[in-house]
């Protein structure tokens, strides 16, 4: 790079001139307006020639590092009036790239992992920078002595072909991990918390189901470095303080001494690493005091800290009980969620006698801190007060960390956001006392298409829906908000269909309003469907052969958030009507009552309580609800004698009782493993026993839970490993229980897709009657699943189970959307 000239200077005498134009040499493939903006000279600016601005200019350009030279000349001078020329010589841009020693599918994977462009202007960074990605790619699959060398064609026009020569070599794995200078804590117990280094050896001394099982003998430096700090952490919560890695040795195996095959010795570098530790004495807790604190007491300030006297020394808890433990018990917190949201504590060791430590806990409680303002931000869809009624942080209120953590969990709950993007961000203003609250989110696919089938009844059942969950009614009529459709406002349209094309067919519309009123979470649903079961279109309905079971029917129901004994709780309550028209149909209840018309008038009521952490793959909380359905005693106020009643004068009005009782509860153990455990139980009865059960709503138990096709009312029950509705007696149950014990491991967990694996152990049965209510003789299943969710699918489920049990069990595969297993 230069500064040239095409006129005279005297570069020993500058002078200052104005720049009266400037004109471009060389630049074809760049917009001048931008080249002259990074050069930093614009007409009508006044230089000294020669002088730093031009110097400045020539720098500012060569550092973009697209051109291969820069240099600006003095094309004319009038006077004062200076011209200037900027001439500059492009870097070769890209045609095309390939690889050498690369096997296809790993050359399809690396062009979306270097994400180069034809027409990328090649420089030394670029080459650079994908050789290092493509290095990263496979020292991750274990060939940590890759080497990759860029070489580059140009041809007559000026095009640049890049080839990136690759030689992966062998892979390196570590034949033997020795620990020494270990004395107090076992080298297996080590090798366990070395969660990405182990040696080939370390599958011997594990199970199937520890964590090890999936973990692979490579030797990544970076990898092997973090684990050595893994180990002395862990030194460090056994009360080992002053443990350290002394020196780690890495050296080669010769080949001649593994009992490996040829193939392998081929295709395999195999190391021996050592690593020698010292341990140090193990100290523990003596005397924890707390200096400052005037709002809570010594006693209070303990119970939350949960550390005693000789407790064995551990940093990381006491930092963890202290300023943030996931559980929310922790001091912080407790002063956090009354306010006090500039508090500070600082842990001071303040003396150390043998092998025993002495902790001041040194407490700054400033001011409780209220909430001055509270606005959301990223939402392009959803309106701010769907938003904001949600929120448990008001202007005005005292500041809690606990409602920051609850309005975040109720954020992810509508399900319109995507769950990683909600951030809550407080922002303190020290000089008032006072915060403003940001919740940042991002918007997310708020609407689903449900796809689901099954096989039952001796038909295939199909079905399609569509579910808007942030729905806008009040803009329908709006042609600017179908975008594609009217969205916003957080109600919910759930439009479904289905059908088998020529036995069943069933429509259900439904709307809910959650907002009712707009200030209070209360919810208003209304539905309306039809379905119809037959034997087919091609018997005349005259015809003695042809049956059917028609069922029309709508509901209503009003929920609303309870306050006590927490707001996790929602009381619902509702009406529901079902007009049944039976022609010729003999398959209901055995036979009872086959042809005629029968009414389902019931009251529902439902107390449940929601606190999981998460809608989609929830780690904490709990899910339990009871709800009853009551039909008035029509028989009570009647003389008819219904021990010699027809069936439609029984039926005509159907009466019964039922309550079911359901409950989900998620327990975190270690990482993201989940143990999940769940149970149902239902029971329905009768008031009059000359009537007896009715023959609708009955429970039926077995399979995958696909309840699109309750082609009488009643309820599906799923216990995998057994066939569909197998485990009930003839013509459904009137008592049922299930029990799920389930561990729960994620995958994936993205914005375009959560996947998550589970194995299960899964018991239940159903009765005709509660007298033999057995709850514990049971049908019993074990088996694995998958899950998978797509923002616009929903859940998605495979399930294997084994029924141990009957003759309905053995090996069965389930398919399912939504929760139906669940």
């Amino acid at each position: 790079m230069s500064v040239g000239a095409e006129y005279d200077i005297d570069y020993l005498t500058p002078k200052t001139y104005e720049i009266g134009g400037i004109t471009f040499d060389g630049a074809q493939n760049f917009d001048t307006r931008v080249v002259q903006l990074v050069a930093g000279l614009q007409v009508g600016d006044r230089i000294k020639v020669p002088g730093d601005k031009i110097s400045s200019a020539i720098e500012n350009l060569w550092k973009q590092g697209m051109f291969e030279d820069v240099q600006i000349k003095v094309t004319r001078i009038q006077g004062n009036i200076i011209f200037l020329k900027i001439s500059l010589k492009e870097r070769p841009r890209m045609e095309r790239f390939t690889f050498k020693g690369v096997k296809k599918g790993e050359a399809d994977k690396l062009r979306d992992e270097i994400k180069l462009t034809i027409g990328d202007v090649v420089t030394e960074n670029l080459l650079r920078t994908s050789s290092n990605k493509i290095k990263t790619f496979y020292i991750d699959k274990g060939y940590t002595r890759v080497n990759v060398t860029p070489k580059t064609e140009i041809d007559t026009n000026g095009r640049v072909t890049i080839i990136f020569d690759v030689n992966r070599g062998k892979k390196v794995k570590i034949d033997s991990l020795i620990f020494s200078g270990n004395n107090d804590i076992k080298e297996i117990r080590l090798k366990r918390r070395m969660e990405k280094t182990h040696d080939v050896h370390y599958f011997k001394k594990l199970n199937f189901w520890t964590k090890g099982f999936w973990k692979k003998s490579r030797y990544v430096e970076a990898d092997f470095k973090e684990d050595l700090n893994n180990i002395i952490e862990y030194y460090n919560e056994h009360g080992y303080r002053d443990a350290k890695v002394v020196n780690d040795t890495v050296w080669d195996v010769d080949a001649s001494q593994l009992k490996i095959s040829a193939k392998k010795k081929k295709q395999q570098e195999r190391l021996k690493v050592k690593v020698d530790i010292y341990e140090g004495h193990k100290f523990f807790f003596r005397n924890i005091t707390f200096t400052g604190n005037t709002v809570y007491s010594d006693d209070v300030l303990r119970r939350s800290l949960r550390i005693g006297k000789g407790d064995p020394y551990n940093k990381k808890l006491l930092e963890s009980n202290l300023q943030y433990n996931p559980s929310g018990n922790d001091i912080t917190s407790l002063y956090m969620d009354n306010g006090y949201l500039f508090f500070r504590a600082t842990p001071v060791e303040v003396g150390v006698q043998g092998d025993s430590i002495d902790i001041e806990i040194r407490i700054i409680e400033g001011k409780q801190a209220r909430i001055r303002n509270v606005w959301v931000e990223g939402n392009t869809i959803t309106n701010d007060k769907i938003i904001m009624r949600e929120l448990h942080t008001r202007p005005g209120d005292l500041f809690s960390r606990d409602a920051i953590l609850r309005s975040r969990r109720e954020l992810i709950t509508l399900g319109y956001f995507k769950e990683e993007s909600i951030i809550p961000e407080p922002r303190p203003n020290a000089e008032d006392g006072t915060v403003d609250i940001v919740y940042k989110v991002e918007e997310g696919s708020t609407s689903q298409l449900q796809i689901q089938g099954g096989y039952g009844s001796g038909m295939l059942i199909g079905q399609i829906g569509v579910q808007l969950n942030n729905f806008s009614a009040r803009n329908i009529f709006n042609k600017d908000a179908w975008v594609p459709l009217p969205a916003g406002d957080g109600q919910k349209l759930g439009l479904n269909a289905v059908s088998n094309g020529t036995y069943y067919h069933a429509l259900n519309v439904s709307f809910t309003e959650p907002w009712l009123g707009g200030h209070r979470a209360q919810s208003l649903t209304g539905s309306i469907y039809y379905n119809l079961y037959s034997n087919g279109f091609y018997y005349k309905k005259e015809s003695d052969q042809y049956y059917s079971l028609q069922i029309a029917g709508a509901g209503i129901s009003f929920s609303k958030r309870l306050k006590w004994p927490d707001d996790y709780f929602i009381l619902s309550h509702g009406l529901s009507y079902k007009h049944y028209t039976l022609n010729n149909y003999a398959r209901l209840a055995e036979g009872l009552f086959s042809n005629g018309i029968a009414n389902d008038l019931s009251y529902g009521f439902t107390l449940s309580r929601n606190s999981l952490d998460s809608p989609i793959y929830a780690r904490s909380g709990s899910e339990v609800s009871i709800n009853a359905y009551v039909t008035p005693p029509y028989s009570l106020f009647s003389n008819k004698d219904y021990a010699n009643a027809t069936d439609q004068e029984k039926y005509r009005w159907v009466e019964y009782y039922k309550i079911n009782l359901r409950g989900s509860w998620m327990l975190n153990l270690v990482g993201d493993v989940v143990l999940n455990t769940r149970f149902r139980f239902g029971w329905m009865s009768y008031y009059n026993k000359d009537i007896g059960l009715s023959p609708f709503g009955r429970y039926f138990l077995g399979g995958d839970g696909l309840s699109s096709w309750m082609l009488d009312g009643r309820e599906v029950v799923p216990l995998r490993g057994y066939e569909n509705n197998s485990l009930n007696p003839t013509g459904g149950g009137s008592v049922f229980d299930r029990f799920t014990l389930e561990l729960r491991q994620p995958i994936i967990e993205s914005p375009s897709a959560t996947i998550w694996v589970s194995g299960f152990l899964e018991g239940g049965n159903c009765w005709s009657d509660v007298s033999q209510f057995q709850p514990f003789k049971m049908y019993n299943s074990a088996g694995v699943g998958v899950r998978l969710f797509l923002p616009m699918l929903g859940l998605i489920g495979v399930d294997w189970g084994y029924g141990f049990d009957g003759t309905s069990g053995g090996s069965q595969f389930h398919f399912s959307i939504g929760q139906s297993l669940d």
